[in-house]
């Protein structure tokens, strides 16, 4: 229960509000919830689930949900995830929110602090908003969501650098892309092939969570993953979509000494033409870094939007 000090700003009996703890039993309504308070993002349920209830990092300690119980409704929650990263416990904020018609009681305040006292507790030193690699749905803060953004800076929340998706419409994709060129073929990953995809990305990049990533694509039905092979059957390069939500795009990679042949445009252009096919009219690349930005603009035409600051707080 809400302790009474807490509640000195907000305009709402103390006896009815509550914290419970995020379950297959209250799923539905926490999603509904996010959904519709979110100015910005959308998810299909699955992969609210699949981000929370399956998510073994998901802290459900942390992940707060606060309920008006005589109306029997949640009004605010925040799901928060525990990353190991260089053998430290890091809290990962994965998406917050509060109902409109509770917002500016302080609500959000209230919230945050039983979050930062109960990361405390755990010994939790950082947390941060943004990316709970593998399984994430936004790498930061959208810097459309404003007030968001400076809630977390009066809360003394530092930024990181900007992240950049990049978003391309779907309208310039008219044809089938090619499914041989120059003793490559192209094809979406079956099942014969999952151990060896999952095994090629960990190998060519081990500093990376992108093979976890991939692995999760392969229980989609169809699977969203693209592959390339040579002459010889085997698996020079990949390219993955819907992972994070439906419509993105990546991870994506080629083979070092293979790139620069054109395959991992050929696969961008299989999933693009892919996402077309389940009725989607956009595309959202994420995490585009330097040159690739310039790359995916000049190639389809793809720009920059949204654009994300991951924020973050030590805990002391």
């Amino acid at each position: 229960m809400v302790k009474m000090n807490d509640l000195r700003d907000v305009n709402l009996n103390r006896k009815n509000l509550v914290y419970r703890q995020l379950s297959s039993k209250n799923i539905q309504e926490v999603y509904k919830l996010f959904e519709e308070n979110s100015a910005f993002f959308s998810l299909p349920f699955d992969y609210f689930k699949r981000g929370t209830l399956d998510d073994d990092g998901v802290d459900f300690d942390l992940s707060l949900i606060l309920y008006e119980v005589e109306k029997e409704k949640p009004i605010a929650g925040l799901i928060v995830a525990i990353r190991n990263i260089s053998e430290e416990k890091k809290g990962f904020i994965k998406g917050c929110v509060v109902d409109k018609k509770y917002r500016r009681q302080r609500i959000g305040t209230l919230i945050f602090d039983e979050l930062l006292k109960r990361a405390k507790v755990k010994g939790i030193k950082k947390i941060t908003y943004g990316p709970a690699v593998p399984n994430y749905w936004q790498p930061g803060v959208d810097i459309r969501n404003t007030s968001l953004y400076f809630f977390l800076k009066k809360h003394r929340f530092k930024s990181h650098r900007a992240i950049y998706n990049l978003t391309v419409s779907l309208d310039v994709i008219k044809n089938e892309p090619v499914l041989k060129k120059e003793g490559y073929k192209y094809e979406r990953v079956q099942p014969e092939d999952f151990d060896k995809i999952y095994d090629f990305v960990k190998q060519q990049f081990p500093n990376n969570t992108w093979a976890a990533e991939v692995k999760f694509s392969l229980h989609f039905n169809p699977p969203t993953t693209f592959i390339a092979k040579n002459a010889h059957n085997n698996i020079v390069g990949w390219a993955t979509h819907s992972q994070f939500f439906p419509g993105s795009f990546g991870p994506t990679g080629v083979k070092e000494s293979l790139r620069g042949k054109g395959i991992g445009t050929i696969l961008f252009l299989w999933c693009l033409w892919d996402i077309k096919q389940k009725g989607l009219e956009k595309s959202e690349i994420m995490w585009v870094v330097g040159d690739t930005i310039k790359f995916y603009s000049k190639v389809i035409g793809a720009y920059i939007s949204p654009i994300f600051y991951p924020m973050y707080k030590k805990i002391r």
